[in-house]
């Protein structure tokens, strides 16, 4: 059994309310890409989330930016994102709050897929890259934003691989003494 964490070594995954949008609509311009559109105002897009979250800094409290959980379906499928502001979130912080957020998924939803969906302006803060594993399918020139077409690619990752995940190559991502199959205090 895995456990909802939501504290890695530099991050915090808070819970986001209906009064975040505006700041949640200001990361996702910063961000440069257009890769959210589930409603058509920034409020709307809050009453269709399965789970959002603030990712915060832990050793200065700054606010990097969100992440969600989205589209939850009969099949066991729910789709993640990670909008990070560029400028705050370096040195590997996206492949951390992906981290929590995955496991937070599989934790608390009865699901066996999560499905994401990026561009590749967004690998290096994932530590993706091209023609790497994951990549399930690409949509060629899908996207057109400020001026640019955009190759959008889906990955996913299914529950079993995720628990293999966790008892192997996560070691490092969480703080003393935590650990992924040990409930937080």
């Amino acid at each position: 059994m895995i456990f909802p964490h939501t504290v890695s070594r530099r991050l915090e995954l808070r819970p986001a309310t209906m009064h975040d949008h505006t700041v949640f609509l200001a990361t996702l311009l910063r961000t440069g890409l257009e890769s959210f559109r589930p409603a058509a105002t920034t409020a709307g897009m809050f009453k269709i989330l399965d789970a959002a979250f603030l990712v915060h800094r832990r050793d200065s409290a700054t606010v990097l930016g969100f992440s969600t959980l989205h589209g939850l379906d009969p099949a066991g499928h729910i789709r993640c994102g990670i909008y990070l502001d560029p400028l705050r979130a370096r040195m590997g912080v996206g492949s951390e709050a992906i981290h929590l957020l995955l496991n937070y998924a599989f934790a608390m939803f009865n699901i066996d897929k999560v499905i994401a969906q990026t561009t590749e302006a967004s690998f290096s803060a994932f530590g993706l890259t091209l023609g790497g594993t994951g990549i399930r399918a690409v949509l060629d020139d899908h996207l057109y934003f400020r001026g640019q077409l955009w190759d959008l690619h889906t990955f996913q990752i299914e529950r079993a691989d995720w628990e293999r995940h966790v008892d192997e190559d996560l070691d490092g991502i969480l703080p003393e003494p935590l650990q992924w199959r040990v409930a937080p205090a």
